[in-house]
């Protein structure tokens, strides 16, 4: 009797559903699509991440060349060299940014004159309650 059982169980399990090689070959090609499809777009990321290292690389370069910080490269927005270039002529044009600008040791650039606009010291005369109650009482 178990000789038996055992015959239908291992027919049970041969009679399991079975594909033709058309249904195989459409499985198989679907996971190879899929796979296909994961791999690309992992080169994609990794082709853009290697873009951005080289542009970043770059805009220290042409910082570098006109005489400009090195590190404005982290704050800039640029995705192509046009782009960078645009945005280094922008900040060269501006006022304190060159080496020769800086090293003028904080004395304003030729023409500008600095305004001082200093607070009142306290002494006006007339009595501050506010500064009455927080004095110290002793």
């Amino acid at each position: 009797m178990e000789n038996q059982e055992t015959t239908g169980t291992a027919t049970e399990q041969q009679q399991g559903k079975t594909f033709t090689q058309e249904q195989v070959n459409a499985i198989v090609s679907k996971r190879l699509a899929e796979q296909k499809a994961t791999l690309e777009a992992n080169l994609v990321k990794r082709e853009q991440g290697l873009d951005k290292r080289e542009m970043g690389i770059r805009a220290k370069e042409m910082l570098a060349e006109r005489g400009l910080p090195k590190g404005l490269s982290d704050v800039l927005r640029y995705d192509t060299e046009e782009e960078l270039a645009k945005a280094i002529d922008a900040i060269e044009h501006a006022k304190g940014f060159r080496k020769e600008e800086q090293e003028q040791g904080g004395r304003p650039p030729e023409g500008f004159r600095i305004l001082e606009n200093r607070l009142p010291d306290g002494a006006h005369g007339a009595p501050d309650p506010i500064a009455d109650a927080f004095k110290l009482k002793g």
